[in-house]
Parts: structure tokens; sequence; C-alpha cells
């Protein structure tokens, strides 16, 4: 404390001439239009861009929490979406699909026979054969959950096959996946009779107790008939990127295990 009194001391000529400055500096601040402007631009430079990289910091520690809430918010709009489609074309029950938020924490492409697991699971509602979809399709199918994730079967995978139907008909047929490209897939057995044409979208087909009707899931790049049979085979080039799955949902189908009783044979 000794030392910086005589610190303080030997340097007050110093001290008191930048005391005198600063007093200066603000009387010529206070009574000069012009400098205060000046100083106001640069208070609120110096403000704007401090609360600009705050504002970034900010919104990189609350990404996931920004993302999750962007995704339960896609998720009651796909609720309200699909129950008014519903009303409008069919005599459907209300409440009939549910959607469940989610990601995809790990994603397979480059297989045969392709999964991914998602980050929501039994505890979540999550149970085996309810449909996936990504924010521009279908993704694939719940084979097996855990309290916290599930492990999905992925339309990317040789043994699936997915009832499709051709956008705003009654045709369907079925989707299948030859193991090659991730983004191209046939659609067989789709009748020849079905006005099919190159840029037409190819959609669920609805009837599964899966997936419901009209969630997308490609557009026609070709087609030909299937020599001696009355039915086409249609190649398309899916809306979802299968090599980059993120956010996706999990449909949930209230009236799941009454339908597949009803359909279950003795």
């Amino acid at each position: 404390m000794v030392k910086l009194i005589k610190f303080l001391t030997g340097k007050k000529s110093f001290l008191l001439f930048v005391l005198l400055e600063l007093i200066a500096v603000v009387l010529i601040i206070n009574t000069h239009n012009y400098a205060q402007t000046q100083t106001h631009h640069w208070q609120t430079a110096v403000s704007g861009n401090l609360n600009q990289q705050l504002s970034k910091i900010k919104y990189h520690f609350y990404l996931q929490e920004y993302n999750d809430s962007l995704l339960r918010q896609n998720a009651s709009l796909l609720n309200k979406v699909h129950q008014n489609i519903k009303q409008e074309k069919t005599a459907s029950l209300p409440g009939e699909f549910e959607f469940i938020p989610a990601y995809a924490v790990s994603n397979q492409y480059h297989l045969s026979h392709n999964s991914m697991i998602i980050n929501k699971g039994r505890l979540d509602g999550v149970q085996p054969e309810m449909g996936v979809i990504s924010p521009n399709g279908v993704a694939g199918i719940i084979q097996k959950t855990s309290g916290h994730f599930a492990r999905v079967i992925s339309i990317l995978n040789k043994d699936t096959k997915l009832n499709v139907a051709l956008n705003h008909t009654n045709y369907t047929g079925f989707l299948q996946w030859d193991g090659k490209q991730p983004n191209r897939f046939s659609v067989i057995d789709l009748p020849a009779d079905a006005p099919v044409k190159t840029g037409d979208t190819i959609i669920t087909g609805g009837e599964s107790s899966i997936f419901p009707k009209g969630i997308p899931v490609g557009i026609i790049t070709d087609f030909e008939t299937v020599p001696g049979q009355k039915s086409y085979i249609i190649n398309i080039r899916t809306f979802t990127d299968y090599t980059n799955i993120g956010p996706v949902y999990v449909i949930k189908n209230i009236y799941k295990k009454e339908l597949d009783s009803l359909k279950t044979t003795e």
C-alpha cells in the first residue's frame, strides 16, 4: 500500500494532466453537437457489434433447443394438415395419426440392407412397425426400440416393399430398391391403365396401417410396360436425400392394432 501511495505521489503531475484531459473531452462532447453525434455513432457501432457477437454465441448454445422447438411445431402442423386432408377426402376417424419429432443419430446408406438410429424410443411412445418420414418424404419403418432410441429399417433396403400410388389417382403399386443409387427406386405392379407421365409424383398408397396416404416419395423419371403383363416398371428419383438424414417424424397410427386385428386371417 505504501509503495502504491509513493507511486501515485510521484506521478501526480501526469495523473492531474490525464484528469484535466478527460474533463476537457467531456465538456467538448456536452457542448458540441458534432462531437455528441460522433460519440453516439461510435457507441452505437460498438454496442451493435457487441450485441451481434453475443447473439451469435447465444444462437450457437441454443441451436439445439431452437431446432427441437421447430420440430415440435412442424409435427403439430403435420397433425393438423393431415387431419384436414383426411376430413376433405375420406371419412377417416379424427386424430387417426400423430407425428413424433426425432433426429437420426446414425444413418447407413452404402449397404444393401441399411438402417438408422433415431433419438426417440419406447418412453416417447415409439413402437415397432411405425412409419418414419423425413421433411421431404418417406424414410423407413421402426424395427426395434429401447427406452430412448429406436432402430429404423431404412427404405434403402432390398427386402423392403412399400405400397405407393400415382398422385391424384387410386392406382397403386410397390416401391423397391435395387441396392445401387441411394435416391433411385423402381415402382412395380402399377396397372398399365394408369395415366403415367414423366414428372408425375409417387406418394404412399395408404393401404397399410403404417403410412397414411399422400406422403411424398419421389418423381417419375422414366417408365416402360412389362412385356406380357399389364403393368408398368417405373423409375423414380426420391425427394429425400438418404445420404443426409437429420430431422425425422415417427408416424403413430392410433388405431393400428385394431386395424391389424381385422386384417389377420385365422
